[in-house]
Formats: C-alpha cells, sequence, structure tokens
C-alpha cells in the first residue's frame, strides 16, 4: 500500500489526512504529488471522485509561501461558484488547530459580494480559488496583484471550454508576468483545452487515469420496495449511524416538504434546491461541511459539485431521471477511494422501471422489501451484505394477445426469504467508460430546479404520478406504459 508520505507529502499533512479518514492516495494522487512537488507543469486526465482535487491541493498546502495583501501565490481557476466553495472548505479541512500561521485561502465567485471579497484579499491570503469572470472583475479594480503567483490550477477545463470561459482563462494567464507552475486538469485535453495547453503551459507532464479507476465500483447499492408511508421511518432508520448523508428529491418543494417532515421527528436536516438564495445555500453547505448537520435533502441541480469528507450514505427518496442522474447522485459518496452506501426506494409499481434501470447501468443488484423494522437498516452505511426479504421481480405487463404472461402476478413481484444473499456490487460493469455510457440519455423536459425547459417531459425511472415543477404534457416513457397527465 503506497503512504502519503511515500510520495512526498509531509507527515503533519498525512497526519491530517489521516485524522479526516483518507489513509492512502488515489491513482491520480499517486502520479501528479510527486510531480507537483517538483514543480513540474502537469497536464491530468481524471474524472469527479477521482480525488483530483488533493492532487493540487496537498503540493500547494505544503510549498506555499507566505503572501503580503492583495498578492497570492497560488491560483485556482474553476467554472463554477459551488466548486470553488468545495475546493475551498476542503483545504480547509487540510489545516490544523488552531489555524494561526498556516495558509489563508478565499473563494473568488459572482453572486455573492465583491467587497466581503476585497476585504479577505486586502488582509491577504495565500490562495485565490476564483472563478474567471469575477477574478477579472477584481484585475479590473486593481484589487489583487498577480504579479507573485507562483502556482495557477486550472480545474475542468473541459467544462470551462464547455461554459465558454476559456477566453477569460486566457486572459488571467496572460496577466500573470512571473514564472509559475502550471497543472491543468481535464477530462478530455482536445479542441480549446489544447490551446491552453500549447499556449500557456512549459512541457508539462501527461497522466491519465483509466475509467476503471471509477468511485462507483466502491459503492454498495441497495434497492428496497417499499410503501410510502413507510419511507420517513425508513430514511431515519438507515441515516441513525451514517456520518453524512444526502437524501435525493425531485422537486425543491418535496426537498423542503421531506427537511420539515424529518426535522418533525426530531432529525435535524437541511435542505438544499435552487430556488434558495446563494447565502443561504452556502450556509447550508458550510453547516452539511463542519458536520453541524449530518443531513441534507437535496434536488439534483443544487447537489452538484459537492465534495464533502465523509459523506458514506446517499439515498434516492425519489427514483432518479435516468441511469447518468443516479450516477451523478450516488457519486456524492464513494469519492477518491473510500467506500460508501448507495439506498434506492421503490413502489411495487416502480419495479419495471427499476429494473431497467439497473439494466442500463449495468447492475444485477437483488431488490429487498423494505421494513422499517429490519434492524439492518440502521447499519447499511457499513454493511457488506443485506440480511432482508428479497423480491423477485416478474414483469406482468400484458402481451400481445391481451393475455398476462405466464408466471406473472397482480403485483409483478413474488416475496421469499432470503438465504445469506448478499449485494454483489463488486461486478458492475458502467459501459462506455469515463463519463461516457452507452444508452440513450433521456433529455426530460423541466428541470426540477431551475424551472428551464429541456424537450420530453418524462425521466425514464421518474415517478409517473408524482409532484412535478411547471410540468405539462407528459410524453412517452422509455420504460413503462406510455400515459398523459396535466401538470
Amino acid at each position: 500500500m503506497t503512504t502519503f508520505i511515500e510520495i512526498g507529502v509531509d507527515a503533519h499533512i498525512s497526519t491530517r489526512l489521516a485524522e479526516n479518514n483518507i489513509q492512502e492516495p488515489t491513482a491520480i494522487q499517486t502520479v501528479v504529488i510527486p510531480d507537483a512537488l517538483q514543480g513540474h507543469d502537469v497536464l491530468a486526465m481524471a474524472g469527479t471522485g477521482s480525488g483530483k482535487t488533493l492532487a493540487f491541493l496537498l503540493p500547494i498546502l505544503q510549498r506555499v509561501p507566505r503572501c503580503a495583501p492583495y498578492k497570492p501565490s497560488a491560483l485556482i481557476l474553476v467554472p463554477t461558484r459551488e466548486l470553488a466553495l468545495q475546493v475551498r472548505d476542503v483545504f480547509l479541512s487540510l489545516l490544523t488547530q488552531p489555524r494561526k500561521g498556516l495558509p489563508r485561502i478565499a473563494a473568488i465567485y459572482g453572486g455573492s459580494s465583491i467587497d466581503r471579497q476585497m476585504r479577505d484579499l486586502a488582509r491577504g491570503v495565500e490562495v485565490v480559488v476564483a472563478t474567471p469572470g469575477r477574478l477579472i472583475d477584481l484585475m479590473d479594480r486593481r484589487s489583487i496583484d498577480l504579479s507573485g503567483i507562483t502556482t495557477v490550477v486550472i480545474d475542468e477545463a473541459d467544462r470551462m471550454a464547455d461554459m465558454g470561459f476559456l477566453p477569460p482563462v486566457e486572459e488571467i494567464l496572460s496577466a500573470i508576468s512571473s514564472e509559475h507552475q502550471t497543472m491543468l486538469f481535464s477530462a478530455t485535453l482536445d479542441g480549446d483545452v489544447r490551446k491552453i495547453i500549447n499556449n500557456y503551459m512549459n512541457s508539462p507532464v501527461l497522466h491519465e487515469i483509466k475509467s476503471d479507476d471509477r468511485s462507483l465500483d466502491h459503492m454498495l447499492h441497495y434497492f428496497l420496495m417499499t410503501h410510502d408511508y413507510d419511507k420517513l421511518a425508513i430514511v431515519k432508520r438507515v441515516t441513525s449511524t451514517a456520518r453524512k448523508s444526502i437524501i435525493f428529491v425531485r422537486t425543491r418543494d418535496n426537498a423542503d416538504r421531506l427537511a420539515d417532515e424529518l426535522n418533525t421527528e426530531g432529525v435535524k436536516v437541511d435542505a438544499l434546491h435552487g430556488n434558495m438564495r446563494q447565502s443561504a445555500r452556502e450556509r447550508v453547505l458550510s453547516r452539511f461541511s463542519k458536520g453541524s448537520t449530518s443531513i441534507l435533502v437535496a434536488t439534483d441541480v443544487a447537489a452538484r459539485g459537492i465534495d464533502v469528507v465523509g459523506l458514506d450514505l446517499v439515498v434516492h427518496y425519489e427514483l432518479p431521471e435516468d441511469h447518468k442522474a443516479y450516477i451523478h447522485r450516488s457519486g456524492r459518496t464513494a469519492r477518491a477511494g473510500t467506500s460508501g452506501a448507495v439506498v434506492t426506494l421503490l413502489r411495487r409499481s416502480q419495479m419495471r422501471l427499476v429494473n431497467g434501470l439497473q439494466k442500463d447501468l449495468g447492475l444485477k443488484q437483488q431488490i429487498f422489501m423494505g421494513n422499517p423494522e429490519e434492524q439492518s437498516l440502521k447499519n447499511i452505511a457499513v454493511l457488506e451484505q443485506f440480511d432482508g426479504e428479497e423480491v423477485e421481480y416478474t414483469d406482468s405487463r400484458p402481451s400481445s394477445s391481451g393475455g398476462r404472461r405466464s408466471g406473472g402476478s397482480s403485483g409483478g413481484y413474488r416475496p421469499f426469504r432470503s438465504s445469506s444473499q448478499g449485494n454483489s456490487y463488486g461486478n458492475s460493469s458502467y459501459r462506455g467508460g469515463g463519463s461516457s455510457y452507452q444508452g440513450s440519455s433521456s433529455s426530460y423536459g423541466r428541470d426540477r430546479d431551475s424551472g428551464n425547459s429541456r424537450g420530453d417531459d418524462s425521466g425514464r425511472y421518474g415517478d409517473p404520478n408524482g409532484n412535478r415543477e411547471g410540468g405539462y404534457q407528459r410524453r412517452e416513457q422509455k420504460y413503462g406504459t406510455p400515459r398523459r397527465r396535466n401538470g
């Protein structure tokens, strides 16, 4: 087993990592950190959950010098404010207490007070993590001096290109006059990203992490069939022993409603969705990151980019839109080589939808009866197998002749008592590799969090009878009987 100390990380930083339950470096950290510590320019091809954030933060933390006001020495460029906050919080989690004399960091992004950010820079920070637009605003106001920059990180460069951010990135890089190290992290290195590499990097060392290094392979997947009136009790039990949990729902109204119900039951939770002010979202994420609250009820859009140490449980309270949404939601846990559990709650009528979801994911997981009294539920985040009552799926759709298929039952399933069989989560195969997953992707009509129109108004695995924000006429669903429903 490779250790952080063996790849050049200082002992006191390695100790702090161990306190955060990070015991050994991931593949990307193992190859990037030694080159970064030696000052080489680095190109790294790695996806989400690979541990790339620590791959660039640890060398910065170890090498960054003390800085004067307005004149940081390390600059990390990111595409979104959520990622800026995430990087900042991970950096702060690496610092020991008390923090006097340790490197300081400021998150610079739009949608928040620029005056406060200017005050942070005036006090002096060693590290700035910034979105390109807001950083250029501060450069125009002469509120930041880039002449002392010794390390530049461009994170998620491919996403920057997709969002049209590379021209401001080039403007920022052109304004850095000092000799510096550049590290670029991206899922792809072609197109406009290649232009950045050619024009602003000096003989970079390339490291590519293959797609088989995926955090999803470290997850335990559980599918529990239950009644709507039991879901709240099941959620209380499965989250009771987890360090941190995210519960996913499909609409912001449902997020608020479920959070209120859990708080009424004595479970301290916060809701997170796109209808909240940015300052409120920051407070929620800060409490969650620090452990003041251990459970978030979130919509898909609001949870993008969340990377919190110790998040060991994801609950799909309402089914995801499609297999890609399942991967995105579930990927909040089991990051950077750690383990995690994923629990999906479904109704009897959704058995066929979940069967299609598992097929698209390349999963073959048994569905269990979701009994709130099942004692194993409270330890589900750390179980290697679940000793519950299994459900055998039998497709009971009408055949072409109008009758039911043989062996079918009116409920579409047959319960039976499990032997010692557990979840065989290790045989998951995600087709296509990396972030490209085989199969037609569902484009769904309205983003439940933002209300943006996206075409087909049906998620393939969504609740056919659930409430929708801004819903309108429902089109055919890939899995499940086509039907119409008014919004």
